[in-house]
């Protein structure tokens, strides 16, 4: 039986959190310091069904549900600051979650490198990329004209970018962030990274990785009946069968297809939860019946 981590917030984590509040005060204008609201609860996956159970927010945008998580591969990642981090946008439908750093240090690197667009946004390309920025900055220049003209106005991006470069600089002095230049290269990298360690793909886009479960080094694990295919919901007592007697991979690969597709029929979820329970998997368990409101 799989044993369950007893997951700790990560040390980079914690003391962002407490630069925040000593900085705060520094930069009134900003939301927040680092531009997210930062959370630790092992118990929380962000609570969409896109939401992976195996995921750990700890950064929320504010935005349409969009949030940051460690990626647990269902338990066998015990440190999280070696975690991979996802993006779970659930307004993104058909591209749910992300792969957008390899671990928190780098995550904030990026971000405080200023490719926030990047881990916000998914670009199909480089080239689309450039665009998105050449039209930010056209923004920007239109948004500091209008500052000039009303500086009584309800929102000074002056104002903004300068405490935000106050948090940059801050952020950058304490944790010794390394800037990351080229970020669409850092991420391409990144998710290239993931497919190398994934066994089998799955239509979240993360897959399941092969440190990700007991049956993964002995053999070429076998997928679920339905990869690649939309899962037969209604047909719940063939998908609960499967469940019971699937071997770790395949059950893994099914659970991420079952969030993708938004399959929730109680049965079925039901017996993925009793599953994970047997397999000493708890957490899992727990956030997949809040993810599907069971």
């Amino acid at each position: 039986m799989h044993r369950e981590p007893n997951y700790i917030i990560p040390p980079l984590l914690d003391e962002l959190m407490k630069w925040e509040k000593e900085i705060k005060p520094n930069v009134p204008y900003l939301e927040t310091p680092t531009g997210y609201f930062l959370q630790f609860d092992p118990a929380d996956n962000g609570g969409y069904q896109s939401s992976p159970v195996d995921a750990i927010v700890f950064a929320n945008t504010g935005m349409d549900g969009t949030h940051y998580s460690f990626l647990t591969d269902f338990g066998a990642v015990t440190d999280l600051s070696e975690a991979p981090i996802i993006c779970v946008a659930p307004m993104d439908f058909g591209n749910c979650t992300r792969i957008v750093a390899n671990n928190i240090s780098e995550f904030f690197a990026l971000h405080f490198s200023d490719h926030q667009g990047l881990l916000l946004n998914d670009f199909d390309s480089e080239t689309r990329y450039l665009q998105y920025l050449k039209e930010q900055e056209g923004e920007k220049d239109d948004e500091d004209e209008e500052d000039e003209e009303e500086s009584g106005g309800y929102f000074s991006r002056a104002k903004w970018e300068r405490e935000r470069g106050i948090a940059r600089d801050s952020a950058l002095e304490r944790f010794g962030f390394q800037p990351i230049p080229d970020g669409f290269a850092y991420i391409q990298a990144a998710r290239q990274e993931r497919l190398n360690n994934v066994i089998l793909h799955t239509s979240d886009g993360l897959g399941v990785a092969a440190y990700g479960a007991s049956d993964a080094a002995s053999k070429k694990p076998a997928p679920h009946p339905w990869q690649g295919k939309q899962i037969p919901e209604r047909d719940a007592e063939q998908l609960v069968a499967y469940v019971e007697s699937a071997e770790q991979s395949g059950l893994f690969g099914f659970i991420r297809d079952c969030q993708a597709q938004g399959v929730d029929n109680y049965e079925v979820i039901r017996a993925i939860c009793a599953r994970l329970f047997e397999l000493g998997l708890p957490l899992e368990a727990r956030r997949l019946e809040f993810c599907m409101n069971i």
